[in-house]
């Protein structure tokens, strides 16, 4: 599958460039896709959100801001203010991957109904492609005459 990165220009404002991802034929961009869901139930958690991907613009992405997901991460990481915001699931996931502190792949995500992700029919789909880019990305990163262009050029085949 092809994997061709965007830049997330309203958000790219400070310290961190945040990117998105279009799959295959998609025209809609993976953080797209996650911003058009409507999650009634968990407004305080996507406030949550927002609050962190803002201290990032002065920040930096810092590590701590991340839940590590295998090979991936997720955001929010799941604090007090956020289990205190859902007491009915696990929360919201915006599965992300963190490549250093001043870039940042936005995917998609959902509401995390089981503990494992994987055993999520909310979140399973958007955990597996997260990890599946987050592979095929760090080898490619690995790889010096690679390296320079994976962003720049925008795409990747998974």
């Amino acid at each position: 599958m092809r994997v061709i990165f965007e830049r997330v220009e309203p958000l790219c404002i400070g310290a961190v460039t945040f990117y998105t991802a279009k799959l295959g034929t998609n025209t809609e961009t993976e953080f797209g896709s996650f911003t058009e869901n409507d999650f009634p139930d968990h407004v305080r958690e996507i406030q949550i959100l927002y609050q962190v991907i803002s201290r990032m613009h002065n920040r930096g992405a810092k590590l701590y801001y991340f839940k590590n997901e295998k090979n991936a991460e997720a955001l929010p990481i799941v604090t007090s203010n956020v289990m205190k915001a859902n007491k009915k699931d696990f929360g919201i996931r915006l599965y992300c991957i963190f490549l250093n502190e001043s870039e940042v792949i936005l995917l998609n995500g959902g509401i995390k109904t089981k503990k494992k992700p994987q055993d999520c029919p909310n979140v399973k789909d958007h955990f597996r492609i997260a990890n599946k880019i987050a592979v095929a990305l760090y080898s490619h990163l690995a790889d010096p005459d690679k390296r320079k262009d994976c962003l720049t050029d925008n795409v990747l085949s998974i």
